[in-house]
């Protein structure tokens, strides 16, 4: 079990908008999924690329595909307008408007892979809710997070069930 005394466990509940996020997607798994910064190095190198974008906030998507061996499919995009092109090589994934759980990271990048085990083993089985998934949980990155030195202000919204 994870740790939760250096994680804050203590979320604030918000409206999620109906966003298309497009950007570039992988499939990893326990053995690769330290190979996910370069997938966000190769999305900065294109944006440049991208048309019609909607917010200056970075996203990175979550997909669970199996729990043992863990496989997911990961995302990281940006939010663009429903009539922006798709940049070839580009994926899109269209979220639907929900209530989220947010939990909110302050510091190195190393710290969230922590947080969300502490979400998901340790608050959200004693929370009284259930996460809708698709996608598990979307990671927010601001503008106040510096990708260089991967720190800074990232939030963690797990969908929930109605």
């Amino acid at each position: 079990m994870t740790d939760t005394r250096t994680v804050a466990l203590t979320p604030r509940f918000a409206e999620g908008d109906r966003m298309r996020v497009i950007g570039l997607g992988a499939r990893y798994d326990a053995a690769t999924w330290e190979r996910i910064p370069g997938q966000w190095a190769r999305l900065q190198q294109r944006l440049g690329e991208v048309r019609g974008r909607a917010d200056a906030a970075r996203f990175g998507l979550f997909y669970q595909l199996s729990e043992s061996p863990l496989e997911f499919e990961y995302l990281c995009g940006v939010i663009v307008d429903e009539d922006a092109p798709l940049p070839v090589g580009f994926v899109e994934r269209r979220l639907a408007a929900r209530r989220h759980a947010v939990f909110t990271h302050r510091g190195d990048l190393a710290g969230l892979r922590p947080l969300v085990h502490a979400i998901f083993g340790d608050w959200l089985p004693r929370s009284g809710h259930a996460a809708a998934g698709n996608p598990d949980f979307v990671e927010v990155y601001g503008e106040d997070f510096d990708p260089v030195r991967l720190q800074g202000v990232i939030e963690v919204w797990v969908p929930l069930e109605d």
